[in-house]
């Protein structure tokens, strides 16, 4: 932990905030929902065993995580967009998330969605909480059918780009500002934020980057460190 970190929490119990929270950023995948986007939408369009060999190509680091978005969504090609709203409705959100956003929202705390999955998922979220934007990649769409391509807006290794523009966005500082996610997407914009909050990690490496640890299902259990000092 740098020197700047060190001074916003008790560095044996990694949790006791000094500066109020007033933005968090929320993974999506694992996070707010239960299930992951790009292979939900796979499975139900049996597309998985051919998405499945592009995810090992790009674990293997043979190709980009640009590429694989491409060659995954190429796969979707002339489906309609109906058809993936429709299965985008019924991914779960994760045990109390819903609440969560509401609660944040009462004490004045900015919300905002940073995914590496899809804008259409996002954008099911925000009309059905009190999100107040999101960042994901987008399945472009012509006449109604998707055209096989993605516009990449976050890439797997670099979600810290958005940072500067989310922060704008909110007037908040790095220090004003939290984290949470379940994945290794997320730990470049932990080592960037005041409180990185790790839920359910899927990793080691993930809950080692992050100053607190949520092993729980019921996703309130966040709550308790992002209302630190928070007296709205």
């Amino acid at each position: 932990m740098d020197a700047r970190r060190a001074t916003l929490f008790n560095l044996n119990t990694r949790k006791e905030i000094v500066m109020p929270i007033k933005l968090v950023i929320f993974d999506v995948d694992g996070t707010i929902l239960q299930s992951f986007g790009w292979q939900y939408i796979h499975q139900n369009l049996g597309t998985w065993d051919a998405a499945k060999e592009y995810s090992d190509q790009f674990f293997k680091n043979q190709i980009t995580y640009e590429e694989w978005a491409r060659l995954d969504t190429a796969l979707w090609k002339g489906q309609t967009i109906a058809k993936i709203r429709e299965i985008i409705k019924r991914m779960p959100y994760a045990t109390g998330a819903r609440e969560t956003l509401a609660i944040l929202k009462r004490r004045g705390i900015g919300t905002y969605l940073l995914s590496a999955g899809l804008s259409q998922v996002a954008e099911r979220i925000q009309k059905e909480t009190c999100i107040d934007g999101y960042t994901a990649n987008t399945l472009l769409v012509k006449d109604g059918f998707l055209t096989g391509e993605v516009e990449v807006n976050v890439s797997f290794h670099s979600k810290d780009r958005n940072l500067p523009y989310i922060l704008q966005r909110f007037n908040v500082t790095r220090n004003e500002c939290a984290a949470v996610g379940d994945d290794p997407t997320l730990i470049p914009l932990f080592k960037k934020v005041a409180l990185a909050i790790a839920f359910n990690p899927t990793s080691k490496e993930v809950e080692e980057n992050a100053d607190v640890t949520v092993k729980n299902k019921d996703f309130r259990k966040i709550l308790p460190y992002l209302l630190k000092n928070n007296r709205s």
